[in-house]
């Protein structure tokens, strides 16, 4: 895994239209991804994790994020990949959105 931050993702999205954020995640480890955002641009309509891995000692899947841009301009969502017992992530994922009328 790499450590540090990248170059951002770009979305494009209408204001009051929702988009969606997909990252695969293993649990197996405890990792989750955990996002940090402007909460008077954006709001998560919801937060889903589905296991995709049937294996009984391996919890791995898509975790999907749901938001909705509440205003035009453009934000960041930082993730950061976080176990629960550690206090530093491990990897991070960045998202430059663009909310237009």
């Amino acid at each position: 895994m790499t450590t540090g931050k990248s170059e951002a993702i770009k979305i494009t999205a209408k204001a009051g239209e929702s988009f969606q954020i997909k990252v695969w995640e293993d649990r197996t480890k405890g990792h989750r991804w955990v996002p940090t955002y402007d909460t008077t641009a954006l709001r998560m309509l919801s937060d889903e994790y589905e296991r995709t891995r049937n294996i009984r000692v391996t919890d791995s899947g898509m975790h999907y994020f749901e938001f909705v841009g509440m205003k035009p301009g453009t934000s960041v969502i930082d993730f950061e990949l976080r176990y629960g017992w550690k206090f530093a992530a491990d990897n991070h994922l960045s998202y430059e959105v663009t909310i237009t009328a």
